[in-house]
């Protein structure tokens, strides 16, 4: 076996603080693979993105405008379910205009949640089976990564790493192992990060 130019001692994560940056980093490595798969649609979506230079409504904006089509929805509709024969056509521009006004306000009060957040909560939770003194080691040489000391994986195996503020996520063989910043013992965290940034094909930070 290769000397191990960086190693660490797992702990327990901290899922309070890890939550958040493994979303993050499950959403970039889809992202990544999406764009391998369908350029075409990321190159419109990217000029759409540039066009509106990082703006969008805001949620004030849209309740403002949900009331407003509310509002004017049931001054269109109320008539209209009294006689809907003679006025048919302010029944159905109504009734579009209440479920337009419903639905802006549902979503402007609605809390935005992360569609990874599930993945990542079931892979921080990987080791919380373990018992403390049954955590692994980690080592990395410029041949490998070896876990436990016995079982290792070449860096032709990875296929995408993505660091955040406290960890590194790394795939490979179609599996997923998480290093948490502070379990470095051996080794500085800014060399890893070129370290792995050189060895693996897909390497990016959130």
């Amino acid at each position: 076996m290769a000397s191990a130019d960086f190693i660490f001692h797992l702990t327990p994560y901290d899922t309070q603080k890890l939550l958040p940056q493994v979303s993050k980093a499950l959403e970039k490595r889809t992202e990544l693979l999406s764009r391998q798969r369908y350029p075409g649609l990321w190159k419109q979506t990217d000029r759409l993105n540039a066009r509106a230079k990082g703006k969008s409504r805001s949620r004030l904006r849209t309740r403002v405008m949900s009331v407003l089509c509310l509002v004017l929805g049931i001054i269109l509709f109320v008539p209209g379910m009294m006689e809907p024969q003679a006025l048919f056509a302010p029944l159905v521009v109504g009734a579009f205009a209440v479920a337009a006004g419903v639905g802006g306000l549902w979503r402007s009060f609605r809390q935005p949640r992360n569609p990874f957040d599930k993945s990542a909560a079931t892979l921080l939770s990987g080791l919380e089976a373990l018992p403390a003194d049954q955590l692994p080691t980690v080592s990395f040489s410029a041949q490998e990564m070896t876990v436990d000391g016995t079982q290792t994986t070449p860096w032709t195996e990875f296929t995408f790493a993505v660091e955040s503020p406290d960890a590194w996520l790394l795939v490979y063989e179609e599996r997923v192992i998480l290093l948490q910043k502070k379990d470095l013992v051996q080794g500085n965290a800014q060399d890893l990060g070129a370290f792995l940034a050189q060895r693996i094909p897909s390497f990016a930070t959130v």
